[in-house]
C-alpha cells in the first residue's frame, strides 16, 4: 500500500506523545514506549497530508499547560501544530459531527476527528481506543499507538 497522496488524521494525544518523547515529567516516564511510538509516526508522516481539526490545536495548547504548567509554552506547541498540519475548521465538519455523535456517541472532540477522517477519506492514528473502535465501525483504518506498536507496523500504516 502506497502511502503518496493519502492522507491521514493525526489524534492530539500522538501529537503531544511526540512533543513530550525523552522528557523528563513524572507523569510521562510510564509510557516512554508509547512516546517514542507518537515520535516514530510524526517521523513518518513528514511530507504527507495529515490533517487535524481546529479544536486539535485547543486541546494541545491545553494538554501542554496541563502538563507543564508554562503557558508560554503550551502557546508556542500551539503554533507549532498549526505551522505543521492542515488545520480544518469545525464549520466545515459540523453536520458530519452531528449526525455522528447521534449515532455513535463518542466524546465531543473525538467526534470531530472522526468527522474529519470521515470527510477527507483519510485514516486516522490515535493513542484512544474507543475513537480507533468508533472509526473502524464507520470503515475508516486506524492504527491504534501503543506499546505493543513497532516501527514496521507504524510505516506499513503510513505507507513509506
Amino acid at each position: 500500500m502506497s502511502g503518496e497522496g493519502r492522507g491521514f488524521v493525526i489524534d492530539t494525544n500522538v501529537i503531544v506523545g511526540a512533543f513530550f518523547y525523552g522528557s523528563d515529567y513524572p507523569q510521562l516516564r510510564t509510557r516512554e514506549r508509547i512516546l517514542e511510538n507518537c515520535r516514530l509516526v510524526l517521523h513518518h508522516l513528514r511530507g504527507r497530508n495529515v490533517a487535524i481539526p481546529w479544536l486539535g490545536v485547543v486541546e494541545v495548547i491545553s494538554v501542554v499547560k496541563r502538563i507543564t504548567g508554562d503557558r508560554g509554552f503550551a502557546i508556542r506547541m500551539g503554533k507549532a501544530v498549526e505551522n505543521s498540519f492542515e488545520t480544518v475548521p469545525e464549520n466545515e465538519l459540523y453536520e458530519i459531527a452531528k449526525e455522528l455523535a447521534s449515532t455513535l456517541d463518542p466524546s465531543g472532540f473525538d467526534t470531530y476527528f472522526l468527522a474529519l477522517s470521515l470527510a477527507r477519506g483519510y485514516s486516522l492514528i490515535t493513542r484512544d481506543t474507543a475513537l480507533c473502535n468508533h472509526v473502524q465501525k464507520m470503515g475508516v483504518e486506524c492504527l491504534f499507538i501503543d506499546e505493543s506498536v513497532d516501527e514496521k507496523r507504524i510505516t506499513e500504516f503510513v505507507g513509506v
